[in-house]
This record gives structure tokens, C-alpha cells and sequence, in this order.
């Protein structure tokens, strides 16, 4: 049951001041809450229009794994593992439903120098991942088809979680801090008074604060119009499918799997099912408030397109469901966490382009010491900044653009 509120006052409630309000409450609101609060921060207040992780996050595949092409990305990733590994432990009770099935990353010989060229990268920082023959591939995917494989990218620790499960873990641990995690309860207005950010206002009532968060996700830039801003990120419709795959004879998949090639992820979904979804190969703009959630029957149709020639046994799949949901992305498909260029005491955490459930962890933790110290060398936080897209400095990545960076 998603209750109303958890921890707020209720309707009606007088002025109210709080030393940081976060605008939104999927994985990246409540992370960013959770490490504010338990570093003593003060009185923080967490405010979501719905319920909590009720957009993106809700929907996520909640893949968690290392494979960057850039060294700070490598870094958040790595330490978002480490905090997923303990995640019960780390939230005081949270529940991430971690499975660590692995991961591999199928590569032809066309992009075989730059998946290993980001293994060599993730090595020299620690991770523990490592390239492997097409011989080594057979053996952990028995069910694929390989020919056209040159090797792969292997991850033994890398898996999936629950994202309802993490973002209400981070609530329910920022909630125990002090925090107020407060749910529907829209923000209406952004103050903004002689340079800085000074409060928000919500139909319940203004609350001042000198920190304002904008951890809205898709919807960044509704929030950011509420004080005449706009940052370059943009919502896109993504799709994701879960197939039946028991009258299917022979191995069943039980790794995670990138395939390059085919532009093809999936991931066991339980013993008989597999949750598979595809690059976003040409993106649907659309408004994160009016948005087909559905699937479509040519992505469906696309998909087993793609799937059977590697898994020739996969005609016999059936589908079982499938969904539309929203990635915020940016022009190079990487984050933005960021002070605001004009504003002080307003930060932006935002464009996360598929990759924010894996690095939520990470990104609370980022984000909580730049409010507080101003900076955060390591992972260094600078490579997200707003202003690196004027500057011409785009990250880059060995893929096409798009989530796997």
C-alpha cells in the first residue's frame, strides 16, 4: 500500500522550512535524501507528485552492472555494486532483492577492440570483469547461436534488483534519518530570490529552503519551467517485453546479456521467464504526461526478429507482457548532476538516459557531498556538468549513443 504521506503534516499544514527540498521521488530523489539524511544534513524534505517510484524507476529493468566506456561513470558503477551487495545492511532494512546471475556483453568482431578496450579501463580502476572467448561464451549461454561472436565482456557480480523495492528502501532509510519522504504532492513553484534558489511551493503549502534538488526525471523540465529554466534533457518513450519461455526445449537463458550485434538486452525474469528489451534506436520524444504505455506490436514483432537467430529456439516464446515507460536523456545519453549556472543553492540531477537505476546508489552519495562541500573529486562529478554540452566536450562511448555507454 503507498500511503499518502510519510511523514508530512497533512493538508493544510502552515509555512514550512526545511535546509533541503528534493523534487522527486524515484530512485534518484530518495537516494540523494537517504545520504543527505544520514549525513546529519538537517531537516530534509523529499516531494513527489505521485507516489514513490511511480515514473521511470517503477518500470525499470533495474540491470545493475559495470560496463562504461569512461572512467567516472566505470567508478559509480562500481561503487553502486558494493552498495546493492549490502543494501539491507546500508538502508537499515531495505530491500533490494539483489540477484547476481552475471552479465556478458556479446561482441562481433566489428566492436571487439572497444568492449575490450573497456574491460582493460574497468581493470585498471578494480572491477572485476574480464573478456572471454567465444569457447568461455558457449559455456555460460549454451542456448545461443555464436558465430558471429568474437568474444565477450563478462561481469560475475553483475545482476538485477527490484526498483520499487530499492527506492523505498532509500525512503524508508532517509525517513528514519529525519527525513520526510511526502507523496502526492505536486511542486506548483520554484522561488528564486536575489540570485538563489529561497523554497518551493505545493498545494499544501510553501516550504523555504536555501537547497533546492530537481531529481525530477522525465519530467526535469516541467519543474524547471516553474522558474523560467530549461536543461538539455528529453523525454523518450522506451519499451521492455517479459516472454514465456516455457514450452521452449533445451538451456534456458540464466545470465544477463547485452548483444551488441543484435542491439538486444534481456535478463531471466524468474525460471520461465525473460525480460528483453532494445537500443533505442530511433527515439520517440514525447510528453512524460501524455504517453502510449503500452507496448507496440512492431517493437513485439521486432524484437523476436532480432532474438531468434540467436536463440533459434526462442520462435516458440510467447508473450506475456509488455510495457512503455520514459527515459530522460541528453545529447550525449549521460548524466547531468550539476549546480545550477545562475542560480545558487538550486541543483540538477537529471538525464540519466537508462543508466540511473544501476548508479542511483552512487549518484545519493555524489550529489549529497557536492550540496554540502561544493565538490566531489571521485567519482569525479565535474565530468556531469551542465556546462560540458557548450563546451563541445560530450562524453563518448564505444556504442552507438544510447544506454549501454
Amino acid at each position: 500500500m503507498v500511503e499518502p504521506d510519510m511523514g508530512g503534516r497533512g493538508v493544510g499544514m502552515a509555512r514550512e522550512t526545511a535546509d533541503a527540498v528534493i523534487i522527486g521521488g524515484g530512485v534518484m530523489g530518495t537516494s540523494i535524501a537517504f545520504q543527505l539524511a544520514r549525513r546529519g544534513f538537517g531537516k530534509i524534505v523529499l516531494l513527489e507528485r505521485d507516489g514513490i517510484a511511480s515514473g521511470t524507476s517503477g518500470k525499470s529493468s533495474a540491470l545493475v552492472r559495470m560496463h562504461y566506456s569512461n572512467e567516472s561513470t566505470i567508478r559509480m558503477a562500481w561503487r553502486s555494486l558494493d552498495i546493492f551487495e549490502n543494501f539491507e545492511e546500508i538502508t537499515g532494512g531495505g530491500q533490494a532483492s539483489f540477484k547476481q546471475p552475471g552479465y556478458l556483453v556479446f561482441a562481433n568482431e566489428a566492436l571487439a577492440e572497444g568492449v575490450q578496450r573497456n574491460v582493460s579501463l574497468a581493470r585498471s580502476l578494480g572491477v572485476e570483469t574480464e573478456w572471454i572467448d567465444p569457447g568461455e561464451v558457449a559455456r555460460l549461454a549454451p542456448w545461443a547461436r555464436l558465430d558471429d561472436l568474437a568474444g565477450a565482456a563478462y561481469e560475475r557480480r553483475s545482476g538485477y534488483a527490484d526498483p520499487y523495492g530499492v527506492a523505498m528502501g532509500f525512503a524508508d532509510g532517509a525517513r528514519k534519518h529525519g527525513a520526510i519522504i511526502r507523496q502526492n504532492c505536486p511542486v506548483t513553484g520554484v522561488r528564486v530570490e536575489g540570485g538563489r534558489a529561497v523554497g518551493v511551493d505545493t498545494p499544501r503549502g510553501p516550504v523555504d529552503s536555501p537547497v533546492v534538488v530537481n531529481a525530477a526525471g522525465a519530467w526535469v523540465n516541467k519543474v524547471a519551467g516553474l522558474s523560467g529554466d530549461w536543461f538539455p534533457a528529453e523525454a523518450i518513450r522506451e519499451q521492455d517485453t517479459v516472454f514465456e519461455t516455457a514450452g521452449i526445449g533445451g538451456e534456458r537463458v540464466g545470465v544477463m546479456v547485452y548483444d551488441a550485434p543484435t542491439k538486444l538486452y534481456f535478463r531471466p525474469e524468474g525460471a520461465d521467464l525473460l525480460l528483453i528489451g532494445r537500443d533505442n534506436i530511433e527515439p520517440e520524444h514525447v510528453d512524460p504526461d501524455d504517453f502510449n504505455e503500452k507496448e507496440d506490436m512492431a517493437f513485439v514483432l521486432d524484437v523476436v526478429k532480432r532474438m531468434t537467430p540467436r536463440w533459434p529456439d526462442f520462435e516458440n516464446a510467447h508473450l506475456l507482457r509488455g510495457w512503455g515507460c520514459l527515459y530522460c536523456i541528453t545529447p550525449d545519453w549521460m548524466p547531468i548532476m550539476d549546480r545550477h549556472p545562475g542560480t545558487a543553492g538550486y541543483f540538477i540531477c537529471t538525464g540519466m538516459s537508462g543508466h540511473g537505476f544501476k548508479l542511483s546508489p552512487a549518484v545519493g552519495e555524489m550529489m549529497a557531498e557536492l550540496i554540502m562541500t561544493g565538490a566531489c573529486p571521485r567519482p569525479d562529478i565535474s565530468d556531469y556538468r551542465l556546462a560540458r554540452f557548450s563546451e563541445g566536450r560530450l562524453m563518448q562511448s564505444v556504442f552507438d549513443r544510447g544506454f549501454q555507454g
